[in-house]
């Protein structure tokens, strides 16, 4: 009875709950479903004791991330943080794991703190492409945690990506950039009457609400009776779960899960976003409990929104590109190449900006736009380094040029990120030491770890696994707590599959037997080759490829471009700006994405200019530099954007750059330009060629590029 009128009544529902607690109160199912009923109802006391009950009884795991939303919801936004960085929390595993952090999100939110929210999502698997219900609430989640950390061109990108994401319409993504464009609209004429009375009101030129907000920070109280209107939005049924025979999780379907229709379709799943249209309409009495209350009006921003910075900044096309139309997923490249300076910069440089008369004549776009006025580092911006090693920190047996200067010169944290399996933390961090720079074990993660606790996420402890690598690989996944084999004999439960000079067809043979009778197959990076001082060896990707075709089958990937390495490298870090740096766009610039963070392009190792300038939208980065040394330069010099003193021209395929500008702003300005015109459809990636003169002739033609008369 509870499932049929759950969506309609909850009220009703949570009656009928009640009544069958009353006569079963020791049945796990039956506290459970008095705790979705509660739940739903807005009664988040009652139900955060019928949901602990149920899972005392049940064990079931998928009831904690609502029961840290309950605290939410009762005015605890803390005791979530803790329930969710609790050993239970961080026990979790999978789905649950993401409910949680999404509910984690919006605690993050609610406590002022979106950065930490923005954060906290980074460490799910947030690329681009993916399609359901999950993917669509994780991004919805992700763009609403952007939002409310004022980062509002992120956070249409990712709206954009929640709504292509979005098949079966559980979030109201469309509804949210609607809104945007439209307070893009109104922004335009506050902006122009405000600066012709001599000044800009920033929250009403942006149209987004402050940190303090109640618009970012409703309680799970005030959105309470937005959860029917949730669940008859989505195909995920709440009741689903009170059903007796459907009371333990099921993993195979997590979106038909009580927990996931529940906690992320109400509050969690906007994570601090402002309300829903159904919230307005179902709920309007909230905004009058507010008034008669005496609580304040939403608080202004205390920066300008990237979205209306006035002419001078850095920024010049952001407002053109930002919210170009789309077809499916979103082009990260206009996240990347338009990055909003924080707030501090923003009130510092303020002062700086003279707003040009109503009537003045709009810049022409061939016009270079004018360097900022204010030098702002890489060590400003950031506070954590995700170093790759081969090709950016060293090739084989010796140094980068300018890497071991570099990093003795910055004091940001850096941690080094490598696909290679083959040694363990300890074995890297000894070999970086030889080599002259300062390193220990805690600083090195490698793929080697993520794969091993792949492993462990998806096999039950005291498994085992074969392994086809070397014996660090094979360490790393005893400490992992799965028992290791090297024959398919011994019916292993999967193979894991990283880098080793002494992997053949023997080993590759063991491996195709266990992954042909069922065993799991986790690859723990498929980087096709290897940089070394003797050029590009094979790596463990060409390894991979020959399983593949063998076999048939895709295996579980660890590493980059995939998101548990660099996952697993944000954890490690702590921080709340992490930055990738890398010499390969199809790892290290992807798997920067993979987790929505900035990433650095440096030209020391596989990808060149070339394949910079027909990168597709995934492996495009935000900066690029010759080397290292390039983090000691003002992020605006270097960011893929239009650059002082260098002028592009596009005409079909053939790109023309001329000028005097600074060298180190001439890859970046070529590459902005250039992706436009991929991006326009004028310019055909497989058939570019580039024409230059002068000072940018020599330059490219240093940096291997193949310039045209």
């Amino acid at each position: 009875m509870v499932s049929q009128v759950l969506l309609d009544d909850p009220a009703l529902a949570l009656e009928h709950a009640r009544a069958a607690r009353a006569r079963a109160s020791r049945v796990g199912v039956v506290r459970e479903t008095a705790g979705i009923a509660a739940y739903n109802a807005g009664e988040w006391q009652e139900a955060a004791t019928e949901l602990r009950a149920a899972r005392r009884i049940t064990g079931n795991p998928s009831l904690l991330p609502l029961i840290a939303d309950c605290e939410r919801g009762l005015g605890r936004p803390e005791r979530a943080v803790e329930i969710a960085r609790g050993d239970e929390g961080r026990a979790l595993k999978g789905e649950d794991a993401t409910e949680m952090r999404i509910v984690e999100a919006g605690a993050r939110i609610d406590l002022g703190e979106p950065e930490k929210a923005i954060v906290t999502l980074q460490m799910e698997n947030l690329k681009p492409g993916q399609v359901g219900t999950g993917p669509a609430r994780l991004f919805y989640a992700y763009a609403s945690a952007l939002q409310a950390a004022g980062r509002r061109e992120d956070a249409i990108t990712w709206y954009m990506n929640a709504a292509a994401a979005d098949v079966d319409d559980v979030t109201d993504a469309e509804f949210r950039l609607t809104e945007l464009a439209h307070d893009d609209e109104q922004s335009e004429a506050e902006s122009s009457a405000d600066t012709r009375r001599g000044g800009v009101d920033e929250a009403a030129a942006t149209g987004i609400p402050g940190p303090e907000d109640p618009a970012t920070t409703t309680s799970p109280r005030a959105e309470s009776e937005t959860v029917p209107v949730q669940s008859k939005t989505s195909d995920v049924p709440a009741p689903a779960a009170a059903v007796p025979d459907a009371g333990a999780p099921e993993p195979s379907a997590p979106e038909s899960s009580v927990p996931e229709s529940s906690a992320p379709e109400t509050k969690a799943a906007d994570a601090g976003a402002a309300d829903t249209p159904e919230t307005r309409s179902v709920a309007p009495e909230q905004d009058d409990e507010r008034s008669q209350a005496g609580d304040p009006e939403p608080a202004e921003p205390d920066a300008a929104e990237p979205g209306t910075a006035e002419p001078g900044t850095a920024e010049p096309e952001a407002a053109d590109e930002s919210i170009a139309p789309l077809e499916g997923t979103a082009d990260l490249s206009a996240t990347s190449s338009y990055v909003e300076q924080d707030a501090t910069d923003l009130i510092e440089s303020a002062d700086d900006l003279v707003a040009p008369p109503a009537d003045a004549e709009p810049e022409k776009s061939a016009t270079v736009p004018a360097a900022p006025a204010r030098r702002n580092t890489f060590a400003d911006r950031y506070d954590a380094l995700l170093l790759d090693l081969d090709g950016t920190v060293f090739a084989g047996h010796q140094a980068i040029p300018n890497a071991k200067e570099t990093l003795e010169g910055l004091d940001t944290a850096r941690f080094f990120v490598t696909n290679n399996a083959s040694r363990r933390p300890s074995e890297v961090a000894a070999h970086l030491r030889d080599l002259g720079f300062e390193a220990s074990g805690e600083m090195v993660v490698t793929s080697a770890q993520t794969g091993a606790r792949l492993l462990a996420e998806h096999l039950p402890a005291g498994s085992r696994a074969l392994v086809v690598g070397t014996d660090g690989l094979a360490q790393e996944v005893r400490e992992a707590g799965i028992a290791v084999t090297r024959s398919a004999g011994d019916g292993p439960a999967a193979v894991i599959q990283g880098h080793s000079p002494d992997t053949g067809w023997a080993q590759l043979s063991e491996a195709a037997l266990a992954i042909r009778a069922g065993a799991l197959w986790v690859a723990t990076n498929v980087d096709a080759t290897l940089p070394s001082e003797r050029g590009l060896l094979v790596g463990n990707g060409s390894m991979v490829a020959a399983l593949r075709n063998a076999t048939g089958k895709e295996p579980l990937v660890a590493g980059k471009p995939a998101a548990p390495l660099m996952a697993d490298a944000i954890a490690r870090a702590g921080g709340s700006a992490p930055l990738v740096v890398g010499d390969r766009l199809d790892t290290d610039i992807e798997g920067g994405h993979s987790v929505g963070i900035e990433s650095v392009l440096v030209l020391t190792g596989v990808s060149t200019v070339t394949d910079l300038l027909a990168a597709p939208p995934e492996q495009r980065p935000t900066y690029v530099v010759d080397d290292l040394a390039g983090l000691f330069e003002d992020v605006d010099a270097v960011r893929v954007a239009p650059q002082p003193g260098w002028s592009v021209t596009v005409d079909g395929s053939t790109i023309t750059v001329a000028g005097d500008g600074d060298e180190i702003g001439l890859v970046p300005a070529l590459a902005s330009a250039t992706w436009k015109a991929i991006d326009n459809g004028t310019a055909d990636p497989e058939e570019l060629r580039i024409r230059a003169e002068g000072e940018a002739r020599a330059k490219l033609a240093s940096l291997g590029v193949a310039v045209v008369d």
